[in-house]
Parts: structure tokens; C-alpha cells; sequence
């Protein structure tokens, strides 16, 4: 069965991907209750990437749906977007690392390739990435985010033939814990 349109055509490689990915030798998947593969509309312009979920995200299985999830929301739907409309939403790592502790250098580069499958899949014309895991390993950046909060990048990706525009922003569970860093 070949997909007969666009929607159908990134459905099917969605599934393919999600596949490969759940397929993996990965201890995180054997601690976490869920897999939390994407949310938002796969017809988006925009996406966005976090570090990796949380325990309500684990709990729910998708993405962003906790605190950080609502202070996302707040976000978005302040420049007037909106997750079920116009965002595309996935993490680092899919599965939740145990006690929410930062995924592991061994941990981030067994997912980064599927990540950039991915991203490669959606073609988004910008990349939002929130916090220190996703702006280091994504940017192959060596200093955080507190350096690079705001700065504006041209993202390669190795699966498309084109750069696309990249921002990296403090992660809304940062901002939850720091008020005074909403600048």
C-alpha cells in the first residue's frame, strides 16, 4: 500500500520511524511507563524540541503536558500558535530518564540521528529548541543555553538539502523555577 497523499505519505514514515525507535536496545525504555513520540499537526512550519519527558509526560505519553507543558501553551498562544494548529512538538528522548535526571551523552546520541530523521520528515521552516540538551546536541554547541538563549542559528540537518532556522530558548521547566529569566 503506497500513501495516496501528503498527509499519508509523513503518517507512514512517522509509523516507520516510531518503529525503528521502539525497536532500539535502550535501558530508558525498560524504566518509563511510555513512549512519547510527537503532538502538534504534522502539517507544521513550526517545531518545537525539548530535552526529554517529564513524569506527567510519561504518565500521558506525549509531550510538554505537565507545568512546562501549560507554561509552553501560555508561550505559543501568546505569538498566536497553538499546539493542535499550527506546532509540532517532540523531545531529544523519547522515553523519560528515571527521577528526570539529564539524559546521558550515550543516551542523547543514540536518539539523535532518529531526532534528525525526524526533523527531516516534518521539514519545518523554523526549530524552537528549549533548554541546554537539545540547543548542545542539535547545534553541536559546547557552552549552555545561557549563552545562546535568543541567538538565532542556520540548523543542517544530513537528511534535507537545505538550512533551517533555529533559536534556542530556555527550557519552561527552567523558567517555572527561575521567574526572573523570562526575558
Amino acid at each position: 500500500l503506497y500513501p495516496k497523499n501528503q498527509k499519508e505519505l509523513l503518517e507512514h514514515q512517522l509509523k516507520n520511524l516510531k518503529k525503528e525507535i521502539i525497536n532500539l536496545d535502550c535501558e530508558l525504555k525498560l524504566k518509563a511507563k511510555n513512549f512519547v513520540f510527537f503532538d502538534g499537526t504534522l502539517a507544521s512550519d513550526i517545531m518545537i524540541i525539548g530535552e526529554a519527558p517529564g513524569y506527567e509526560e510519561d504518565k500521558l505519553g506525549k509531550p510538554f503536558v505537565g507545568a512546562a507543558g501549560k507554561k509552553l501553551d501560555e508561550m505559543i498562544n501568546a505569538i498566536e500558535l497553538d499546539r493542535k494548529k499550527n506546532v509540532y512538538i517532540i523531545n531529544i528522548v523519547p522515553w523519560r530518564p528515571p527521577k528526570n535526571r539529564t539524559p546521558t551523552d550515550n543516551e542523547i546520541n543514540s536518539f539523535l540521528p532518529y531526532v534528525e530523521k525526524h526533523i527531516s520528515i516534518i521539514k519545518p521552516k523554523i526549530l524552537l529548541l528549549f533548554g541546554n540538551v537539545a540547543s548542545r546536541s542539535l547545534l553541536n554547541l559546547k557552552e549552555g543555553i545561557t549563552k545562546h538563549h535568543g541567538k538565532w542559528f542556520n540548523y543542517k540537518n544530513p537528511f534535507l538539502n537545505k538550512k533551517i532556522f533555529t533559536i534556542c530558548i530556555f527550557h519552561q521547566s527552567y523558567l517555572l523555577r527561575s521567574p526572573k529569566s523570562k526575558s
